[in-house]
């Protein structure tokens, strides 16, 4: 099946999608921007100082630049062009890799959103990173659409010829992709931190260091005083300069980066166990992050390949080989995302929801979000086993957005019908589990099917008078007759 999912006000043009709900108890304690994430190595050469590149090329290819059809292959292209430019016995700085490539002829995706590159702490003397919240910050920075590098050095008890205290010694760069917490927004500073590392391949593409205590850093040798130390070696070294790269935001112009989620739970009606899922999904903007998951326990991460030259559709490809899914079980793909055990219909939805005129924008300040439900009818089969399908989403409305008025389109297969079409209306973001406990609709149409098909079914949702914000403002190209008159 290829479920392609967006949601666009005319006006935004960028879109951020993530997804929430975990597959085990223990899952739940991890937290990763995109698994697998992409991890470019260095050649084991003496002398090849290259780390800060691959880091920086991690960190673009997790944004959607480079070359290729998988978010590593992007990465390797990337790095490729920067050991051309750099080559690898200097070392060097991400943020420096950073702005030369996004200024120069690789970089082939006009108008690119990540153009902003944020630098904390210390270059120069390598002093840890002095922020009592880092750790927090770090990953708080990941649960963004930012991309983050942590540079490390190692603390030492060196004296210079002066007799002075040597401050740090050597140099590091790794990426930054999680932590030990759930997806939402830290409040304190995880235990852990997960990076990919272009010297190590222990456990993966992707290794897990603890976090020494800020206050009490490196027991397990000298320390250069407070800061963010983890145990990469025994002398532990510490972080001492921070990285991010994060799209533009600019509240003036009315464009902003959304927060979607869409959630498909899939009746495996076959007889034969399935041992494998394939799905495709997309947006109709740009996908700047992304994170798939299902609630089936998978052999490995998933496969997943990537539209050129930008990042608009994913192909997802699940293992299930060592724990195959029995028939008659009913498996959640939260997304991006999904084709799976039969052939589902293509998908492609849309929100349109109206600018509210001389409405204030305000950075990083959300609206709300409708919340919107509907079943898949497959009508060849007995009535009950037609649904093959639920589907469920969130759609983030901006500040100087209308509430009370949306437009929803909705196309697909032809040989297929929706129906039990329900929206309602939440202030506070839903992650996938509350999403599919939700209830509380405002808008509902239980009994008509609608056929899918290439023309789009569209349902004009007007909960005029139920969400009144802000008060006294038109909307644009609402009512001809009140736009007259201010004229």
């Amino acid at each position: 099946m290829k479920a392609i999912e967006g949601a666009r006000p005319p006006f935004v043009l960028l879109c951020c999608v993530v997804a929430g709900l975990l597959l085990t108890l223990c899952a739940s304690c991890i937290y990763m921007k995109m698994d697998p994430p992409p991890d470019a190595d260095k050649n084991p050469l003496a002398n090849n100082n290259s780390c800060y590149l691959a880091t920086a090329s991690n960190m673009l290819a997790g944004a959607g630049y480079g070359t290729g059809n998988t978010v590593q292959a992007r990465a390797d292209d990337i790095y490729a062009g920067m050991i051309a430019q750099y080559g690898i016995t200097d070392g060097g700085w991400t943020d420096a890799a950073l702005q030369w490539w996004l200024n120069s002829t690789h970089n082939t995706w006009p108008n690119n959103p990540y153009t902003v590159v944020t630098v904390y702490g210390h270059k120069s003397p390598k002093y840890p990173w002095a922020n009592t919240n880092g750790a927090r910050d770090i990953g708080n920075e990941l649960r963004r659409c930012q991309m983050v590098g942590l540079s490390i050095s190692w603390p030492t008890d060196s004296i210079d010829p002066g007799g002075n205290p040597v401050i740090g010694s050597g140099g590091h760069a790794i990426t930054g992709w999680g932590d030990n917490n759930g997806d939402e927004p830290l409040t304190d500073n995880p235990l852990i931190v997960r990076v990919a590392d272009s010297d190590r391949e222990t456990g993966g593409d992707v290794q897990k260091y603890t976090y020494d205590s800020y206050t009490s850093p490196n027991p397990g040798g000298p320390n250069e005083g407070n800061g963010w130390y983890i145990n990469f070696d025994n002398n532990h070294p510490y972080i001492k300069h921070i990285v991010t790269l994060c799209p533009t935001d600019d509240p003036s112009d009315q464009k902003m980066t959304q927060r979607v989620l869409g959630s498909y739970k899939i009746h495996q009606s076959k007889k034969m166990k399935a041992t494998d899922l394939h799905y495709e999904v997309g947006t109709d903007v740009i996908i700047l992050t992304y994170k798939t998951e299902v609630n089936w326990p998978a052999d490995d991460p998933p496969s997943i390949t990537e539209s050129q030259p930008q990042r608009r559709n994913l192909e997802v490809d699940w293992e299930f080989t060592r724990n195959p899914v029995p028939y008659c079980t009913w498996v959640t793909i939260n997304y991006p995302e999904l084709k799976i055990f039969q052939e589902f219909p293509h998908l492609k939805w849309q929100f349109i929801t109206p600018v509210i005129d001389k409405a204030e924008s305000i950075l990083n300040v959300t609206g709300g979000y409708v919340i919107g439900s509907f079943d898949i009818i497959n009508p060849d089969l007995p009535p009950e086993d037609s649904i093959v399908a639920q589907y469920r989403f969130i759609h983030q409305y901006s500040y100087n957005q209308a509430p009370e008025d949306h437009m929803f389109s909705l196309s697909g297969d032809s040989t297929y019908f929706v129906t039990n079409l329900r929206f309602g209306h939440s202030y506070g973001y839903l992650d996938a589990e509350s999403l599919w406990k939700f209830e509380d609709w405002m808008t509902e149409i239980r009994e008509r099917p609608y056929p899918l098909g290439e023309k789009p079914i569209e349902l004009r949702i007007d909960w005029k008078g139920r969400l009144p914000y802000p008060e006294g403002e038109d909307i644009k190209g609402r009512i001809p007759e009140i736009r007259e008159k201010k004229r």
